[in-house]
């Protein structure tokens, strides 16, 4: 496993200096037809489609002023451990945690919605065994559309961007906000009572779902 593991890592290290030199040489070219050629490779190399979930823990400012900093990054550290291997057992990559931000893609959005309600439900039941000061909320965001995947490290592109707009600034403790064009591409059984709404950031107009924590797997059709 441990030889597995460190073929992966070069891979994804070698993928990420290439991607690193592609952005370089794009940067440095003048003219837009070198410029087109460039582009079309990046993708030829890095292009596919898939689901992106962002995940933000709540109370992040709050927690940390009120408890310390210490205090939230070992409850970031837990929730890390909590995250990994749901993202894993329900067939997504975890590409990187960055502060309390997890960030995961997954070829299937149905995979995707299951890991968020999987991730709440464990959540739920840890919770019960710690003081609240201990409690652990994700806030999670997903979205689907062609993206650049560098290696198993890092992802950009649209869904990405939209990802984090629904998890890290509209979505609330416990919630996952999932973007309609996501849903089409899932087999999710959205209750008839969950919200649809329609946000505007950026000047991107975001057209999404609000799944919140007590709508479990039971939404999912095998």
């Amino acid at each position: 496993m441990a030889g597995n593991d460190e073929r992966a890592e070069n891979s994804s290290s070698v993928a990420h200096d290439e991607f690193v030199e592609l952005i370089a040489t794009l940067s440095a070219s003048p003219d837009a037809e070198t410029q087109g050629e460039i582009k079309k490779t990046v993708w030829e190399r890095f292009g596919t489609n898939g689901a992106t979930f962002i995940s933000d823990m709540a109370n992040f400012s709050s927690t940390s002023r009120s408890l310390g900093i210490c205090h939230f990054l070992k409850m970031i550290y837990r929730a890390r451990e909590i995250v990994a291997p749901i993202i894993s057992a329900n067939n997504g990559t975890l590409l990187k945690c960055d502060a309390d931000n997890c960030y995961a893609y997954f070829p299937d959005v149905s995979d995707a919605i299951r890991s968020s309600c999987d991730l709440n439900k464990e959540l739920f039941r840890i919770n019960q065994d710690h003081e609240v000061e201990e409690h652990i909320y994700l806030s999670v965001g997903i979205d689907y559309g062609d993206l650049l995947l560098i290696g198993d490290n890092e992802f950009f592109g649209d869904p990405v961007n939209t990802a984090s707009k629904l998890g890290e600034d509209l979505a609330k403790k416990g919630e996952t906000l999932v973007t309609d064009r996501a849903l089409d591409r899932s087999t999710f059984d959205v209750d008839e009572n969950a919200e649809r709404m329609v946000a505007r950031i950026s000047n991107i107009e975001i057209s999404y779902v609000r799944i919140p924590m007590t709508q479990s797997t039971k939404g999912m059709i095998a």
